[in-house]
């Protein structure tokens, strides 16, 4: 049984972005985010998605850290910015990722922490049922929308899941609103509800607090929730730090995060401390 920091379990996207009249194709998804995050502050992540043969993955993961379930058509995102808003499209769907067919290689790794960070609800049931050891933490967003002619469509009404497995939430408001997140830290330790540039609220015995981010020239704004969440996780769970440093530091990194495309600005812990101490 080998022991690792953390395991994401949801799917890794193609993101095609078009910026300023140019296409830009990168990796994308909380999975591949989180594993970009893990790399940059030194710690071990696995990655738990569907591959397909057309999707090449090398020159961004090492493959060694990805436990595969095989299709014949991966996600695919379409990012486009205009005035400095972000249209998104879903050109490939998420198909589930199934438990059962993982069993065999899940039962050989003893993880500290699962985040549960699917794209469109492709998550198996039954994985919440599963490392029972572990810290449990879930991204909201991939319950909270469906696609529908390759538009993200979303859900209304909280997911039909057992918050209380959780011992914290992330979600933001483009997921749903702040009181949904008051409702699920009635049942979950800690509930972070992300708001962009306005910063985050954090909900921890019935107290909510908010923290400021920094002032930032965005370039691309994708996958910066995802970033705050990955770095919460380490800071917090990991590194140990009170929930307030954690906060701040998160917000430092998820910040720097949009200064590039894709995971090209996602930070190292020395340039998030430069921030930190000014």
């Amino acid at each position: 049984m080998k022991t690792i920091d953390i395991l994401t379990i949801g799917n890794v996207t193609e993101d095609i972005n078009k910026i300023n009249n140019k296409v830009y194709k990168s990796i994308g998804g909380t999975s591949f985010y989180a594993y970009k995050v893990a790399e940059k502050l030194g710690y071990d992540l696995r990655i738990i998605t569907e591959v397909s043969n057309s999707f090449d993955l090398s020159k961004k993961i090492d493959l060694n850290r990805i436990i595969s379930q095989k299709t014949q058509l991966h996600t695919i995102f379409e990012n486009s910015y205009k005035n400095g808003e972000r249209n998104q499209k879903i050109l490939n769907p998420s198909g589930k990722i199934i438990l059962e067919n993982l069993l065999h290689k899940l039962k050989k790794i003893e993880p500290k922490i699962v985040f549960y960070c699917p794209i469109f609800d492709e998550l198996d049931p039954n994985f919440f049922n599963f490392f029972n050891k572990s810290i449990k933490i879930c991204n909201l967003q991939g319950f909270m929308r469906k696609e529908c002619d390759q538009s993200i469509i979303p859900k209304k009404k909280l997911p039909n899941i057992k918050f209380e497995i959780f011992d914290a939430v992330m979600l933001s408001e483009i997921d749903t609103n702040f009181e949904n997140a008051m409702k699920i830290s009635e049942y979950s330790r800690i509930v972070c509800y992300t708001m962009g540039k306005k910063g985050v609220k954090i909900i921890t015995n019935n107290e909510v607090k908010l923290f400021e981010t920094i002032d930032v020239i965005d370039v691309d704004e994708t996958g910066a929730g995802d970033v705050w969440s990955a770095s919460f996780i380490i800071f917090y769970y990991l590194m140990k730090k009170d929930l307030n440093e954690s906060a701040v530091l998160s917000n430092i990194s998820a910040s720097l995060s949009v200064t590039g495309i894709s995971d090209k600005k996602i930070p190292k812990y020395n340039e998030i401390l430069k921030y930190y101490n000014d």
